[in-house]
């Protein structure tokens, strides 16, 4: 870590003291700063520490997490709406993620990770009709889970507060596989071998059904032009070969 273009060292006498940093915005904020400013190879420089936006960050961590917040004061149970669906979608997505970030060391996009989903839990709980309580519930102790790591002082006092267990003895989560993959993705259609369209397939679609949209598109038509192709080479969802 560089101070004033020079590296941090007690001989030259810039070293930065933490006790007002813990002070003022706490320990995990300034656990975050260090994780979040660079991947952990590059040095870096004290000035681009932003530990005032992760403090706020974590802040907005707590008033959606702890119970009781006035921000999650209007839930709703019942039937799952689309949007419910979306949320746990991308709270098992966000395990996957992280997961892979730790194991990479990549640990400032892991902090992006949290705060993107923390934005997305934000929108949902301020959607008209409220959030489910359910899946709400569920998302945010995905992330508190995944959070743990990096910031452990906040994490495992809201996760007292909400299960009346210890985070840090918690089993890591593991994301559900059929949670991870798209709605939609886009199939390449190929005459002979060479690209002719592309088209957004459902994720599941099967060999008969994937054919049937690659001969089915403009393109394809135009070319076979009311004849048949010798033959089709499907690899669902990703490819259509049609050969004529």
């Amino acid at each position: 870590i560089r101070l004033g273009g020079s590296k941090m060292s007690k001989s030259k006498g810039n070293l930065v003291a933490p006790e007002d940093i813990l002070d003022k915005q706490g320990a995990d904020a300034l656990r975050l700063a260090h994780l979040q400013v660079k991947p952990p190879q590059e040095d870096v420089d004290w000035e681009d520490f932003g530990i005032d936006g992760c403090a706020k960050f974590l802040n907005r961590v707590w008033r959606l997490a702890v119970p009781g917040s006035d921000l999650t004061k209007v839930v709703r149970s019942g039937d799952e709406t689309e949007a419910d669906f979306n949320v746990d979608r991308a709270a098992h997505r966000l395990v996957a993620r992280i997961t892979d970030e730790y194991d990479r060391w990549s640990y400032n996009t892991a902090i992006a990770g949290f705060m993107e989903f923390t934005n997305m839990l934000y929108r949902y709980v301020q959607e008209e009709d409220g959030p489910h309580a359910e899946t709400l519930d569920s998302a945010v102790d995905a992330l508190l889970l995944v959070m743990a790591p990096a910031a452990p002082h906040l994490c495992a006092e809201l996760w007292e507060l909400r299960r009346g267990d210890h985070v840090h003895l918690e089993a890591w989560p593991a994301a559900d596989p059929s949670k991870l993959l798209d709605d939609n993705v886009t199939m390449v259609v190929q005459v002979n071998g060479k690209v002719r369209d592309r088209l957004e397939v459902p994720s599941d679609v099967d060999e008969a059904g994937a054919i049937e949209r690659a001969l089915a598109c403009e393109k394809v038509v135009a070319i076979l032009a009311g004849g048949e192709p010798r033959k089709v080479i499907a690899r669902p969802p990703k490819l259509v070969n049609v050969v004529v």
